[in-house]
């Protein structure tokens, strides 16, 4: 279901307790050019205002339940993903910190894409911040369910005794989580939104819960927590003030259109 509305008034309606997953990517307030969001706010008041985001996010979330907040930064304001997760400390347990990886070199080889910058003082950002929250740091997570093969899986079972050659040929995959874009959309494609993230990015939050059940994306943007859900059989609301961000991710996901206004 999608809102068009404020997110914090949105959220207002919806029972205690009754969400299984928040998954989202706020304004980075990096003065990103939005259609209608000013994305420049004193700090102080841009971090007091997302601290309340969260914690109606808190109200509506199940004991048990997850919380992923992406967070980017740039190298004029390298701190602003940091103080963000810092905010969040006094409500929340930092249970992960996740990098998510949008382009690495190994072995000669780049893979990935990121927004190249000339400068003679700043290294090219290529990962931004993935907070896992919970309530209390003690929810379980399906590891395995956006597992890895091991590399020399036969041999190691030659050599250590905690392997088990009757499970799955998977592994923990870490912190650290390369998911490109899938492609190099063009500004029609990602519904003219400047600062989209991957679908894939979402799955494997999902997929990380061990469950399905409704996810909450209270800066829907154009629908891309949504087009996750979907994908993976969750339910999904989502809020978002610009009427155009709305149409494109009904238009993308085909789903009910309500407004809050």
């Amino acid at each position: 279901m999608f809102y068009l509305g404020d997110c914090l008034e949105g959220m207002k309606e919806l029972d205690d307790r009754s969400i299984d997953a928040v998954v989202t990517s706020p304004p980075y307030n990096l003065n990103i050019k939005y259609s209608k969001y000013k994305d420049k706010k004193p700090r102080d008041q841009y971090l007091g205002w997302l601290q309340d985001v969260f914690l109606e996010c808190k109200r509506v979330l199940k004991d048990d339940g997850h919380l992923f907040v992406n967070m980017g930064y740039s190298n004029v304001d390298p701190w602003v993903g940091m103080e963000v997760g810092l905010t969040l400390r006094g409500d929340w347990v930092l249970q992960n910190h996740i990098n998510w990886v949008k382009s690495i070199h190994v072995n000669d080889k780049t893979s990935g894409h990121f927004k190249p910058i000339n400068s003679k003082r700043y290294l090219c950002p290529t990962w931004e911040h993935l907070f896992h929250f919970t309530k209390d740091g003690n929810v379980n997570v399906d590891r395995l369910s956006i597992g890895v093969p091991y590399e020399y899986y036969k041999e190691n079972l030659r050599h250590s005794k905690s392997l088990d050659e009757t499970k799955p040929n998977l592994r923990d995959k870490g912190n650290c989580w390369f998911i490109p874009y899938e492609t190099r959309q063009t500004k029609l494609e990602r519904g003219k939104h400047p600062a989209t993230f991957p679908v894939r990015l979402v799955e494997d939050c999902l997929k990380l819960t061990g469950i399905k059940g409704t996810v909450l994306d209270p800066f829907m943007g154009t629908g891309t927590t949504a087009q996750a859900a979907v994908n993976l059989g969750w339910d999904y609301i989502g809020y978002e003030i610009d009427e155009e961000y709305v149409t494109f991710s009904k238009n993308r996901i085909d789903g009910p259109l309500t407004s809050l206004y």
